[in-house]
């Protein structure tokens, strides 16, 4: 059988209930140690009393000169009535009773004494008669002559104290008693007021939508210092979750963009061949536009599912060591029918060893390699240089092509982003995703992409792949 928990379901509930614990536990030591104090002070107090009442009837034995005639005319007469400290006597000597307090013997017989054992070593013997208490003990005396064997019987009093003591331990049991639901009424309280930044911090995380990304939890008035990390923590999730969300909104209006102008042209074209009929050169035309409009949506569609499978966590890399100029040779040789007709030349320079998933490896230098094949002026040269060293791998790819504008530097790596206002659609600009991949590979290998570019001389792009071991 499952026994349900029993903590207390909210966080203020058990801030309460360690704060009455606590707060009981060190009421309940002080009690402890009042009360063990209160004992000791009773203790030494009775025993000290014991001692001086030894010592002086040890002197009234002496002058009585060993009879214990004048000893006990003093006891009765000092047990005679209520007195502050009543205290009931009896005196034997040789074993026999010589005398003693009025009734004394059927209340404290003479078998319930300890035996005497000196007076500075006093055994204490506590009794319960009726609703009286009594402390019981032996003093040995010296008699007539150095005579032994004189024991003085003393019965002490101890009602009052003990009464004393019970008050006390009633008092502390009903304040123990009103003291918890004090306690945890100021504890829930204490916890109220020490929740209440989460309270605002949850107020303003409900007022958060999508269409009020921008609002943040203030940093100002000063949080307490177990939150400030929690609120700059929760900030820059806000600020990551506006990134993206910006990010996905500019890729939805871009993607709708790629989608609507080839598909306008596609319907387009369709449309003039169904209004009449044409001749064989229209219809293989229309055909031809209809087909270059498919094969840059299939394009782009191939794209955005590999940037779909690439950016996915588990996508699982396959690393290989290769030879980096050996990858780039084989990827420049897969654009020699498109860098011949314009006289370009594919130089590859260094060498070096990586470890990679060679087929994100050549679609990366593709990607890069593609776009110097499409700007690069005529009877120009493309360089692939290859350098390697214990950070890891560069391969910069530059061409000699127009250049491109510092404003557009920082955001080439974005997906659909062209330089071009106009947007070109035509198969041969691409899609704007080709450098798009080439970051996720970098960035799936732990690496990173830079581009550097001067207007009118040369752009050069730098992949950087880190050292890794096999």
């Amino acid at each position: 059988m499952k026994f349900p928990s029993l903590r207390p379901a909210s966080i203020s509930g058990r801030l309460a209930l360690l704060y009455t614990l606590g707060a009981l536990l060190a009421v309940g030591l002080f009690a402890l140690l009042a009360n063990w104090k209160l004992e000791a002070n009773f203790t030494a107090a009775h025993q000290d009393f014991l001692q001086a009442k030894g010592a002086e009837f040890q002197d009234d034995l002496n002058e009585g000169g060993g009879a214990p005639n004048m000893l006990i005319n003093e006891i009765l007469k000092e047990t005679d009535g209520a007195r502050l400290r009543a205290y009931e006597a009896r005196l034997m000597v040789a074993g026999k009773q010589v005398g003693e307090t009025a009734g004394m013997r059927a209340t404290l017989p003479a078998g319930l004494f300890p035996a005497a054992h000196g007076v500075e070593n006093l055994t204490l013997t506590p009794y319960q008669t009726g609703d009286s208490s009594w402390l019981l003990t032996s003093l040995p005396l010296q008699g007539a002559q150095g005579q032994d064997g004189v024991v003085l019987q003393i019965g002490l009093d101890i009602t009052r104290d003990e009464a004393l003591l019970t008050d006390f331990h009633r008092a502390l049991a009903v304040f123990f008693l009103l003291m918890v639901p004090l306690l945890l009424g100021a504890g829930r309280l204490a916890a109220a007021h020490a929740l209440e930044p989460l309270a605002r911090i949850a107020k303003v995380a409900q007022s958060i939508t999508p269409a009020q990304l921008s609002r943040r939890i203030p940093l100002d008035p000063p949080w307490p210092r177990e939150l400030t990390g929690l609120v700059q923590v929760f900030n820059q999730m806000l600020d990551n979750l506006e990134s993206n969300f910006e990010r996905l909104s500019r890729f939805s209006a871009d993607i709708a963009h790629e989608l609507r102008t080839p598909l306008s042209n596609l319907n387009g074209s369709l449309e003039v061949c169904l209004t009449r009929p044409r001749g064989e050169a229209e219809y293989r035309a229309a055909i031809a536009s209809a087909l270059e409009d498919g094969q840059r949506l299939t394009g782009l569609i191939e794209n955005l599912l590999f940037l779909a499978r690439v950016e996915n966590p588990s996508h699982a890399l396959r690393y290989e060591r290769c030879e980096a100029n050996e990858i780039c040779a084989w990827v420049a040789a897969q654009y020699e029918a498109q860098s011949r007709p314009k006289g370009l030349c594919i130089r590859i320079d260094g060498t070096a060893t990586l470890y990679v998933d060679t087929l994100l490896f050549r679609q990366a230098v593709g990607n890069v390699l593609a776009n110097a094949v499409r700007h690069a002026p005529p009877d120009s040269e493309i360089s692939l240089a290859i350098s390697g060293g214990p950070a890891g791998v560069e391969i910069a790819i530059a061409d000699q092509g127009p250049g491109i504008a510092p404003e557009h530097l920082p955001r080439l790596f974005d997906r659909f982003y062209q330089t071009d206002p106009a947007r070109g659609h035509k198969v041969a600009q691409g899609s704007g995703l080709g450098l798009s991949i080439v970051r996720s590979i970098l960035e799936l290998h732990g690496g990173r992409a830079e581009i550097e570019s001067t207007l009118g001389h040369e752009t050069r792009v730098k992949l950087h792949f880190p050292s890794m071991q096999a």
